[in-house]
């Protein structure tokens, strides 16, 4: 991504899931909510009481979010605007409650209302690889965005579920030698599997771990229209500071 660290570039892998409501513009809105949530990251526009700061932006990005930190803030935005809603959607596999932050003018938040409303379904995730902490930053920067009035016009056509951090159990098992190509922090990361070692990126088939089974049953119950997937690179070169992957195979 355009940098949350000096020289740490992300990206956002795109899925969509078939249905016969899906129009040929999602994989557009798609790209362009990906790279709408990257670029926040970049350009941040906190409130003039800094209420609202990432752990990364009040360290200097020494360091990043933990659960805690990350469940602070979707309750405080919550509380902040009757637009943002604060729920939970499942459970790791040491029992984390996964927050998830419903966005947009719908009064009630439950998946039935969200179908019933009209709007476009999108899912936003960040950190399903615990290292790659870019997506979960900018996600939070993100829901300050909208508190403050920025991409106004969503609110009319769209309902936002945010997820800033899908594998909480590897997001607190922080190291200084995890992912040690990556550009930072240097207060070090999480690491990549979940408590149970599996790649949550590769179990969307089997489904073995409890929060792999939390995101089919969140998928099931407010059937999003596009999910954007947002992960870090670990210092490979790829000659944009923002890559997107297409549609791919269930299990990658």
């Amino acid at each position: 991504m355009a940098t949350l660290n000096p020289a740490t570039a992300a990206h956002g892998r795109l899925a969509s899931t078939p249905a016969p409501r899906r129009s040929r513009c999602t994989w557009g809105l798609a790209r362009g909510l990906a790279a709408a949530v990257l670029l926040t990251a970049c350009n941040p526009s906190p409130p003039p009481d800094d209420a609202f700061l990432t752990r990364a932006e009040r360290t200097d990005y020494r360091e990043t979010s933990s659960y805690a930190d990350v469940v602070d803030f979707l309750e405080r935005a919550a509380a902040a605007s009757p637009m943002v809603h604060y729920t939970t959607y499942g459970y790791t596999t040491e029992g984390r409650a996964l927050p998830l932050a419903v966005v947009g003018d719908v009064g009630d938040p439950s998946p039935a209302n969200v179908r019933a409303s009209g709007k476009t379904v999108v899912y936003l995730q960040g950190n399903i690889h615990a290292g790659e902490v870019c997506g979960k930053e900018a996600l939070q920067m993100l829901l300050r965005d909208l508190l403050a009035g920025r991409h106004g016009a969503w609110r009319e056509s769209m309902v936002l579920l945010v997820a800033p951090i899908y594998n909480a159990d590897g997001n607190e098992r922080v190291t200084l030698t995890n992912r040690g190509r990556q550009h930072g922090p240097v207060g070090g990361m999480g690491q990549r599997p979940n408590a149970q070692g599996y790649d949550l990126n590769r179990d969307h088939m089997k489904l073995e771990s409890s929060e792999a089974r939390s995101v089919a049953r969140l998928f099931g119950s407010y059937d999003p229209h596009v999910a954007v997937d947002l992960h870090t690179t670990n210092g490979t070169q790829h000659a944009y500071h923002l890559t997107y992957s297409p549609p791919l195979h269930p299990n990658t």
